[in-house]
């Protein structure tokens, strides 16, 4: 697929270091401040495109953007998805014929505030890095521990909560739960001490798979909306508590927040990568000669109260032992059925230095080695008031395909 910017009218969607050129075209829906109204968008440039809109004065097929969450949309399939992407880069293209009528659609980003884009149906973590892996191993059990035969076989994962997700810029509440203090042998219900975040990727599904099916590698591809920045908040010390022997439960279900809006799979094309080295082959139904991860650059700064900013983790989203078709194979193998909405978190995604790890369980090596920041203050884990800020950027040498920012800020 060519790297080439495909240049629009829309004027900053041509500047190099832009979120949103004409070759990204995310999916959202936006809230416009002067009119109180949601609707469905895309991003281009400075200006979102109001789909509702456009889809209202048949600038674009009648393909469910009136109902502005996008599952109407994205439950048609992908062959309608690159249709709508196709029509929008001619509409919003420099040459463009219909240049006033699609300005009719466009307001300023800045007018607008990001709402929720879908409804989610369902949302699984999976645990698919091995560089995560190993090091949480290794912190829990000690520098000798290995991974388990299985971790190398399949991507793991569990079912978490779809109730408490939440788009970017809120306020992550710290929970309060069971916690052993090992030193003393008691156990307390309090609020945890090991709030943390964990940097991830997540795929949103844009289509059903009735019970009883499964999928092949094109079918589980094809299977996929798009792409979003995903924070999957844990508490470390009630998640050590609870975990044995089912895994976690209210450690990692009080919040999870994502990026407003959904990358499409046509936007990362250029960006697919071969996966990491495998340890053992895998089974046949994973088709690994055809998996591919992506290039994505990921970030993650933290706010302190003061506003004072450090960025404490820089790793790529190439890093996944798994692929993301590989972890919808999976869960859709043993035939529990999948839906539009559906979210899959690809597991917190490190680098094999520390200034790599994706979440602080690691960056702190478990609390033992505390973080500098550039105010002079250290952290082990996450303190109230902190914000906590992931980006991912995708870079060509003339554009960039970006995520916006996941963010949230703790609150007690």
């Amino acid at each position: 697929m060519s790297l080439d910017l495909i240049k629009s009218f829309v004027e900053a969607a041509n500047n190099r270091d832009c979120e949103f050129p004409l070759n990204n075209l995310p999916f959202g829906v936006c809230f416009e401040k002067s009119k109180q109204k949601c609707f469905s968008a895309t991003a281009i440039g400075d200006q979102v495109l109001n789909l509702t809109y456009a889809e209202e004065l048949d600038l674009i097929p009648d393909l469910g953007f009136k109902h502005v969450l996008l599952n109407t949309f994205m439950s048609k399939g992908s062959s309608f998805r690159k249709e709508i992407r196709k029509i929008l880069q001619d509409l919003l293209a420099e040459n463009s014929k219909k240049i006033s009528e699609v300005q009719r659609c466009l307001l300023p980003l800045n007018n607008c505030y990001n709402s929720k884009a879908f409804e989610i149906s369902e949302y699984t973590d999976f645990y698919s890095c091995k560089n995560h892996a190993l090091n949480a191993s290794k912190i829990i059990r000690g520098e000798n521990a290995e991974l388990s035969k299985n971790w190398y076989t399949l991507p793991v994962a569990y079912n978490g909560r779809a109730s408490s997700i939440a788009i970017s810029d809120g306020d992550i509440r710290r929970p309060t739960g069971q916690i052993y203090d090992q030193t003393n042998g008691t156990l307390k219900f309090e609020p945890t001490k090991k709030l943390d975040f964990e940097l991830e990727m997540g795929t949103v599904i844009g289509g059903s798979l009735p019970i009883g099916e499964t999928l092949d590698f094109e079918g589980a591809e094809n299977l996929i909306f798009g792409y979003v920045l995903l924070n999957d908040w844990s508490a470390r010390d009630i998640q050590a508590w609870e975990y044995q022997p089912l895994g976690p439960f209210l450690s990692k279900s009080f919040a999870t927040s994502i990026s407003p809006w959904v990358v499409s799979p046509e936007a990362l094309e250029p960006f697919k990568r071969t996966p990491p080295e495998r340890d053992f082959q895998l089974l046949p139904h994973f088709e690994d000669d055809k998996a591919f991860v992506f290039d994505i650059d990921l970030k993650v700064t933290l706010i302190e109260d003061g506003g004072t900013k450090t960025d404490i983790v820089e790793t790529n989203a190439k890093e996944l032992y798994y692929s993301p078709v590989q972890q919808v194979i999976h869960h859709a193998s043993a035939g529990c059925g999948i839906s539009t909405g559906d979210l899959m978190g690809s597991g917190t995604i490190s680098g094999m230095e520390k200034g790599s790890f994706g979440c602080m369980l690691e960056l702190s090596w478990g609390g033992r080695e505390k973080i500098a920041l550039s105010s002079g203050e250290k952290r082990d884990f996450l303190q109230d008031n902190d914000t906590v800020v992931l980006n991912g950027t995708a870079s060509a040498e003339k554009f960039k395909i970006g995520f916006s920012s996941c963010s949230g800020r703790i609150i007690n």
